[in-house]
């Protein structure tokens, strides 16, 4: 974590520093949000290598001999290729969905320049410029870029005057920027609202194999007293290794995690069917905590792939897990009533409970063997 702030500090500084093309592993973004949602970014980076098939840090004199060498219609011809690249890579959205963007490269002329400037140089590049129009409507819009461009600054400048400045880390989404200007408050509320669904649609519908543990753990505990301890032991256990995870502080390998969550499922439903009277015991609940901090880890994997809002972090994180828990108290409802409905039919509720925690348990070893396959036999057969 301290690291990622470092990191966060440094390129703040490098932003405020004059643009120098030529020794700035980072790319600089400028982006104005203009009146009625346009949307124009000027796109500092080496152009020097990027036109060349190379990472926009790759700049040397090797690489700028290279270009020198290229005439201008093989120069114009590469900009091309790498403007209908960052036309297909770049990922800018307005309110979740993407919009199309426009790319208009420099010229071969401003190219050739650039590749003759000395890189220690304080002159700024040509930046790459980048139109769109969001649609009416828009209340945020965000942007990620092509990996070949690495780490960048965000400088937004909002139709009222206010600039804002953050990091882009590699491979990573900016912060929602809002249309309207920021707004602590409503960044918040929208940063709450994102992730209560985000969360909640990881499990339903999205996280079936989430909802079985679920299932195994409502089942083996038909009485509310025994499920309110399983439930709760399972909560702050994947609240703990998800917060730890989004945060930085700890990670796991996914090939590792992924199977050992499938397999949590099976035991899960091995224990439940061997709970017939509905039973809570220290052994069950230590088994359903361990568990817990494994789902935490896939819940923090899913959670990754979104990122943090930058200055709602925590506000992101709770309102993730807020999503979770609802879902999670939505499936136990479900499992409850339907527990009642065969009690009412069968007299039996196990003539329905035991075939369906033996179906989980089915599932749940067949997924981890198939998940155990596709990570491990290439390495092993390839």
């Amino acid at each position: 974590m301290a690291g990622a702030w470092l990191s966060a500090a440094l390129l703040l500084v490098v932003a405020a520093a004059p643009a120098q093309a030529h020794n700035l592993p980072y790319a600089l973004v400028d982006l104005r949000i203009g009146p009625g949602g346009k949307l124009d970014i000027a796109l500092r980076c080496h152009l020097t290598p990027l036109v060349q098939g190379l990472p926009q840090g790759a700049s040397d004199d090797a690489v700028a001999a290279r270009l020198m060498a290229m005439s201008d219609t093989e120069i114009a011809a590469r900009s091309a290729e790498v403007a209908g690249q960052i036309r297909a890579m770049l990922s800018l959205r307005a309110d979740g969905r993407l919009i199309d963007v426009a790319v208009r490269m420099p010229t071969p002329g401003q190219i050739r320049a650039e590749a003759a400037t000395p890189r220690l140089s304080p002159m700024p590049s040509e930046p790459i410029a980048i139109t769109a129009q969001a649609p009416a409507g828009t209340t945020v819009v965000d942007i990620a870029l092509p990996p070949s461009l690495g780490p960048a600054v965000l400088s937004t400048r909002y139709p009222d005057g206010t600039t804002t400045t953050a990091p882009i880390p590699d491979g990573q989404r900016s912060p929602d920027l809002r249309l309207a200007g920021p707004s602590p408050v409503l960044d918040h509320l929208d940063a709450v609202l994102r992730f209560v669904r985000l969360g909640f649609g990881h499990i339903l519908p999205g996280g079936l194999d989430h909802i079985l543990f679920v299932v195994a753990l409502a089942i083996g505990a038909p009485r509310l007293g025994p499920l309110v301890k399983l439930a709760t032991a399972f909560t702050l256990a994947h609240s703990l290794t998800l917060s730890l995870a989004a945060l930085g502080f700890v990670s796991a390998p996914a090939s590792l995690v992924e199977p050992a969550i499938t397999l949590s499922i099976a035991v899960a439903a091995i224990l439940s069917f061997r709970a017939a009277s509905g039973d809570v015991g220290w052994v069950r609940l230590g088994v359903v905590f361990g568990f817990g901090l494994l789902h935490g880890l896939g819940f923090a994997g899913a959670l990754a792939e979104t990122g943090l809002p930058r200055g709602a972090e925590l506000t992101a994180l709770a309102a993730f897990n807020v999503g979770i828990e609802l879902a999670q108290i939505a499936v136990i409802v479900l499992v409850l009533a339907a527990l009642r409905l065969a009690t009412l039919l069968t007299r039996d509720p196990l003539l329905i409970s035991r075939p369906v925690t033996a179906c989980v348990a089915v599932a749940g070893l067949l997924w981890t063997a198939q998940r155990l396959v596709l990570e491990f036999a290439p390495a092993t057969f390839g």
